[in-house]
C-alpha cells in the first residue's frame, strides 16, 4: 500500500505538471 501511495501519486502529478505547461507555453 505504501509503495502504490507514492507511485500513484507521481504518476498523477507528471501528467498533470506537463499538461498544465504545455497549456501554459
Amino acid at each position: 500500500m505504501a509503495k502504490m501511495r507514492p507511485l500513484g501519486d507521481r504518476v498523477v502529478v507528471k501528467p498533470d505538471s506537463k499538461e498544465e505547461t504545455t497549456r501554459s507555453g
